[in-house]
């Protein structure tokens, strides 16, 4: 196998440069002479994540495909600390992404089933408040695109980008109480009616009929006729007003840019 260099990262006062290679080694060179130090051994699968400490120039962070977190004293060569990301019943869980908190005394990391890992020094209390399970309720809506191949949201035709903020959910698509729902930004202010989400029934892949969140507006809402936001009605409001002009200007559409050059206009 030819050796790759999958992650390259500096420490912390950049005396030291260390490179993760697709043989599963981590090398440790020094920045000004190129000499190689040391080589780190304990990753299984390839790296793809090296994260250096905030302040302290000797620790540096590794993840990688096969689960493994290590904490390492490059300075020394060795391996301080080790985490393994087992998840019950169905193996390891790669990990995705790693970030130390400003202090140094947190690091979170993201794995490939969807989980956000904390670790670090006291109780894990202040977590506690937030569910096992949080999800936009539009995580896993079908995209279709248009005439003008722009991406639009399935279900309500409208582009991802002007949709009204998302409703937190679980994994089966049940809404968090509204609490919760305050913490989708766009949605902090918003009275209670407001936060609670219209339910549907939806049928799955294999038959079964499931209750889901299937709409963005509350049933109060859509009684009144109400916008789902004041700032996507002024959108459509101007998108309309340029139509009405391109149609009533046919030359100047003529003269618009073609082939995808300049900017796009969003429908």
């Amino acid at each position: 196998m030819k050796p790759k260099v999958t992650m390259i990262a500096w420490n912390q006062n950049d005396n030291y440069v260390v490179t993760a290679v697709n043989n599963h080694l981590l090398k440790v060179w020094n920045s000004c002479t190129g000499q190689l130090l040391h080589d780190l051994v304990g990753h299984a699968d390839e790296v793809f994540v090296l994260e250096t400490h905030p302040f302290d120039s000797r620790i540096m962070l590794s993840a990688g495909h096969d689960g493994n977190i290590f904490i390492w004293d490059i300075t020394k060569g060795t391996k301080t600390k080790h985490y393994f990301n087992m998840i019950e019943g169905q193996g390891h869980g790669a990990v995705f992404d790693c970030k130390f908190s400003p202090d140094g005394q947190h690091f979170a990391c993201t794995d490939s089933h969807g989980h956000l890992l904390i670790f670090g020094f006291g109780c894990s209390r202040p977590y506690e408040k937030i569910p096992d399970q949080m999800f936009f309720h539009t995580d896993y809506r079908p995209l279709i695109r248009d005439s003008n191949n722009y991406v639009l949201d399935e279900q309500t035709q409208q582009a991802p980008h002007l949709m009204p903020p998302p409703f937190l959910v679980d994994v089966d698509g049940n809404p968090h109480p509204t609490k919760y729902q305050r913490l989708v930004p766009g949605r902090e202010n918003c009275a209670d009616e407001h936060l609670i989400p219209q339910l549907g029934y939806v049928a799955t892949s294999d038959g079964e009929v499931v209750e889901q969140v299937i709409g963005q507006q509350t049933v109060d809402q859509e009684e009144q006729g109400m916008e789902p936001s004041i700032l996507d009605g002024m959108i459509r409001q101007l998108q309309l007003e340029q139509d009405q002009r391109t149609a009533a200007d046919p030359e100047a559409a003529s003269n618009a840019p073609q082939n995808g050059e300049g900017t796009p206009r969003r429908g």
